[in-house]
């Protein structure tokens, strides 16, 4: 070797960082030491190895460069060194410099075996002149120091990913724990994402609603303004929220909130949407009930008042005195009012028909034997309730004023009965007097007998007869029965 000297220069950091030394094979002469020399010089340490076996195990070291002879190469080789080779992980390849003896053409065919085998070799041929060996020396150490730099990306890649995993894993554990479908979507609105939630709801097969394939689980109904609003919220970046119909796995739609918020990057820019299904059928089945409610109970009102209304007319028209009108109205609203209460507990459903003939005759029954009540319990609707029991309670003010119920001895039958076996099946219901003063026929029609005449007989769907008999006031009631709970 030309023991030529070379200026010296401060040690590269990256190779002090790392610890890197070369690694000197070189048993014969005054190769090894003339080396070292140059290389200490230069600022890069070295350390002496004195066979194949030593170098085979400093290869899984931290040696950055191997410089050996050529004949220390093929001296003994046993393929230990070799074996090291083949060991080394993916990112490494310790690069070797070998100090031939000559030209190609000189060398063995052994020694170009083993040169081959080294694939990361360089060939300098001696003498060697000392500035071309510490150039190739750094340069191979910089390559070396190179492959540890790729060592550490890939395991800051693989501790990322193993975070990134973890992450998923997390994300997926939340998404799939909470009572909502969850999705995700590409900045262009392709569907990409659904959580287990999603698919329990619709019973639909994991991968089949991904890109445009969603709304195929949609009402019809509204296909056309969801889709409208979702592309509305793709062109200008605002939050998506709207009520829509999905296909539930039982094949009914249930309704559900849909909402997506935008996710952004530094520049401004979409990079995903993130949306939600709430479940809110129960919500939205209420408030539709409600509606119907509130409809009924305004219609309901509207009917009320004008009873109030007609009570009112009728009783002022009618009366001799005002006094007398105000008593008269003060017992009619009572009733009205106490079989509204009835109806109220019992949420304006159908009642019993026995209920609602008991409580309106009780505040007339003055004595045990008085009224005679016979018939079935059946049912009616609210709004017959409420007729019958004022149609009742004018029946028994007349009869306490001028018929059975004004004479000791008088006494009231009621009684109802159900032909459903008849080929004219209907309803039956007589009030019938006795025991009282003589009948005559009223001069006039007075408000009990339009209520009952028109007004029950009208909300039964039937006719009502007042029958002025000598010996008792009778009315007879006869609707289909159909009219029993018969709704406007």
């Amino acid at each position: 070797m030309n023991d030529q000297s070379v200026a010296p220069r401060r040690r590269d950091d990256t190779t002090r960082d790392l610890g890197l030394s070369v690694a000197i094979l070189a048993p014969r002469g005054r190769d090894a030491a003339v080396a070292t020399a140059l290389l200490d010089e230069v600022g890069v340490s070295s350390i002496t190895i004195d066979s194949l076996d030593d170098l085979a195990a400093a290869i899984g070291g931290s040696i950055g460069v191997a410089l050996a002879t050529e004949e220390a190469l093929i001296a003994a080789d046993n393929g230990r060194l070799q074996e090291a080779l083949a060991r080394q992980p993916s990112w490494s390849d310790v690069p070797f410099i070998v100090l031939t003896n000559g030209k190609a053409r000189h060398r063995s065919e052994r020694s170009k075996a083993l040169i081959d085998a080294l694939q990361n070799g360089i060939l300098l041929s001696r003498p060697m002149h000392a500035e071309e060996l510490v150039r190739a020396v750094r340069s191979a150490l910089k390559a070396r120091a190179r492959q540890y730099e790729a060592r550490d990306r890939m395991r800051e890649l693989q501790v990322r990913e193993a975070q990134l995993h973890e992450s998923e894993a997390k994300f997926h554990a939340i998404a799939d724990s909470i009572d909502q479908m969850i999705w995700s979507t590409r900045p262009d609105g392709f569907h990409d994402y659904y959580n287990h939630r999603w698919y329990e709801f619709t019973g639909m097969p994991e991968g089949s609603t991904d890109g445009e394939a969603w709304a195929d689980v949609f009402h019809p109904d509204d296909q056309d303004r969801t889709w409208a609003r979702w592309r509305q919220s793709l062109e200008s970046g605002e939050a998506y929220e709207i009520e829509y119909r999905l296909r539930h796995r039982s094949g009914d739609y249930r309704w559900v909130l849909g909402r997506a918020q935008p996710v952004r990057d530094a520049a401004g820019q979409i990079t995903r949407w993130y949306g939600s299904c709430t479940d809110i059928n129960r919500m939205k089945v209420a408030e539709e009930q409600l509606q119907l409610v509130l409809g009924e109970m305004n219609h309901r009102v509207k009917n009320s008042m004008a009873m109030v209304q007609s009570i009112v007319s009728q009783t002022l028209r009618q009366a001799d005195s005002l006094e007398s009108a105000r008593l008269s109205i003060q017992s009619r609203i009572a009733v009205m009012a106490q079989a509204h209460d009835r109806l109220v507990k019992a949420t304006w459903a159908e009642t019993s028909i026995t209920e609602v003939v008991e409580a309106a005759l009780n505040p007339h029954s003055m004595s045990a034997g008085r009224f005679q009540l016979d018939g079935p319990d059946l049912s009616i609707g609210s709004k017959q309730a409420l007729a019958l029991t004022m149609a009742l309670h004018e029946l028994a003010t007349n009869a306490a004023k001028y018929g059975a119920l004004s004479s000791d001895a008088g006494h009231v039958r009621v009684h109802w009965r159900c032909d459903d076996g008849s080929e004219s099946a209907g309803f039956h219901l007589c009030w019938k007097e006795q025991g009282g003063p003589p009948v005559e026929p009223p001069r006039r029609q007075g408000f009990g007998s339009r209520l009952i005449e028109q007004a029950l007989a009208g909300y039964f769907d039937g006719t009502a007869e007042l029958s002025y008999d000598p010996d008792g006031l009778r009315l007879d009631l006869e609707a289909p029965l159909a009219g029993l709970s018969r709704q406007e």
